[in-house]
């Protein structure tokens, strides 16, 4: 019986030999690729959504085509030119107010601000920040090169700032640097028989709104702008009536018939849509006698009481 069994599987093997072969193959070939497959690990790769002419406040908002091409040009040669030390060409990129707002027209003003920004670095990467109709504001990062430094035992440093390109009407693109954005002439007056206040202009710069105004005392007593001693003495007021006070808070005090020149300044982003629509000045002193404030508060408070005039001037800025 046993004798029987091993004939017939003899027979067939030899029958369908070249059928178990193939099937033999391709079971190993099969075999062989599920344990590749198994320990196999595909190497990971960096993800990255890097879009340097895409706003990162607001994803929906990019900067065109035309324009992201002359920013990069603009960019290359600018930080080209700081790189290599020649400060006067890189400064005669920049616009003319921007010389003007940012570095009193003074190119020494500009060289210590270009040291402490890009310093010994050789790299940078740009990035949009920030679109605001024509404007684009666009961050840097200098830094130094990895590859040739690397970063064993060392700190990884880097600065960086926002640069600001202004697309005219007629097509020309100007660019800005120590965060200045905009200037904007007011010329607005508010005058009563006691004092004149002369709103000129404001600077725009990505944080902050810095305003020139002219004070005129037209009286023969002490005006009292402002000398901490009374609540919201100066303060901006934005379209939805939020109020930012200044941030540098300073004594404005006019003696008869003088006349002062302030630069006010209040936070405000460029980009919040939220704009301001006037400058107030809360609360105005006539004095016949003013002790100034470092007497005593009995003193200070009897003053203010026995003043000749108070009230409050109200500048629209827009």
């Amino acid at each position: 019986m046993w004798t029987d069994f091993r004939l017939k599987l003899r027979h067939f093997f030899r029958k369908n030999a070249k059928i178990i072969f193939i099937a033999v193959c391709i079971w190993s070939v099969v075999f062989f690729i599920n344990l590749f497959l198994k320990n196999y690990q595909a190497p990971v790769e960096l993800q990255t959504t890097y879009e340097p002419h895409t706003s990162v406040m607001d994803s929906g908002s990019s900067v065109p085509k035309k324009v992201g091409n002359s920013v990069e040009e603009m960019l290359e040669q600018y930080i080209g030119y700081c790189l290599e030390g020649n400060v006067e060409s890189a400064y005669e990129m920049l616009s003319d107010i921007c010389k003007e707002c940012s570095f009193e027209n003074n190119i020494d003003n500009f060289t210590t601000y270009m040291i402490n920004k890009i310093g010994s670095a050789k790299r940078y990467a740009i990035q949009d920040y920030s679109n605001n109709g024509n404007t684009y504001i666009y961050q840097i990062k200098y830094s130094e090169d990895m590859l040739a430094t690397g970063l064993t035992n060392s700190t990884y440093r880097y600065t960086e700032e926002k640069i600001i390109f202004k697309r005219q009407k007629n097509g020309k693109i100007e660019m800005s640097v120590g965060n200045f954005v905009d200037y904007e002439d007011i010329k607005n007056v508010s005058e009563n028989e006691y004092l004149k206040v002369d709103v000129r202009k404001v600077e725009k710069y990505y944080s902050v709104e810095r305003y020139t105004v002219v004070l005129t005392n037209r009286s023969d007593y002490t005006i009292v702008i402002s000398d901490q001693q009374e609540d919201s003495e100066i303060f901006l007021e934005l379209a939805s009536k939020d109020v930012r006070m200044p941030t540098v808070v300073s004594n404005i005090v006019l003696e008869p018939n003088q006349s002062q020149t302030v630069k006010l300044e209040f936070a405000k982003f460029f980009d919040n849509e939220n704009d301001a629509s006037s400058l107030t000045f809360g609360s105005v002193r006539v004095m016949e006698q003013y002790s100034g404030t470092e007497v005593d508060e009995n003193i200070i408070q009897s003053e203010i009481q026995n003043a000749i005039a108070k009230f409050s001037v109200n500048v629209p800025v827009t």
